[in-house]
């Protein structure tokens, strides 16, 4: 694992080290964190968590995906009920992050994504499309269901930043993401792990 993010993204595997040897990060490393932390949502320090613990078995961390996606999740609702639709949109997609990363770990995959391109990438080749039955004996695809996600989180991430999508719009939006997350919560809660 580590031989492959040496070629993709090497500096991210010498923070790796540095994290690990308790080093201080340099104002180089502090830059690419806060890039990384803009990229998928996620706090500096949960990124900095992430980059620490590159070398745990993917299974370890279903719990801490779990945690960051419940907490982002629901800052995200209270935000949109507040009309703050920017961090809102925002703490969507560090929510739908965390969850792909949930989904992958309770499948004993490692996913060390850093880009959306790296999410789009895992979905299409690691999420089945075969359909999966809900509690309630309605059926989805995993793979179409985090492809919409991934749509829709993109839309809302971007608005972070351009503030571009507002009102009735974003709630459109907004409200098709958590369905869809609220349908994949269930399929992927079976998983064991």
């Amino acid at each position: 694992m580590k031989a492959e993010l040496k070629e993709e993204v090497p500096e991210v595997v010498k923070i790796h080290e540095k994290l690990v040897k308790g080093e201080t990060l340099n104002t180089l490393d502090m830059e690419l964190i806060e890039e990384l932390s803009k990229e998928i949502g996620w706090s500096e320090e949960e990124i900095m968590d992430e980059i620490k613990n590159l070398d745990e078995e993917p299974s370890a961390l279903v719990n801490k995906y779990k945690r960051l996606f419940e907490e982002y999740y629901k800052e995200a609702k209270e935000l949109k009920e507040k009309k703050d639709y920017r961090q809102a949109g925002e703490k969507l997609w560090g929510a739908i992050t965390a969850l792909i990363k949930l989904y992958a770990s309770k499948r004993g995959i490692r996913i060390t994504a850093w880009t959306h391109t790296k999410l789009y990438d895992f979905v299409e080749n690691n999420v089945s499309n075969k359909p999966v039955k809900l509690p309630d004996g309605s059926e989805i695809s995993l793979k179409a269901s985090f492809s919409l996600l991934l749509s829709d989180g993109s839309t809302l991430h971007e608005n972070f930043y351009e503030d571009n999508v507002h009102g009735e719009v974003f709630e459109i939006i907004f409200n098709h993401a958590v369905d869809l997350i609220d349908k994949i919560k269930k399929a992927i809660s079976e998983i064991s792990y």
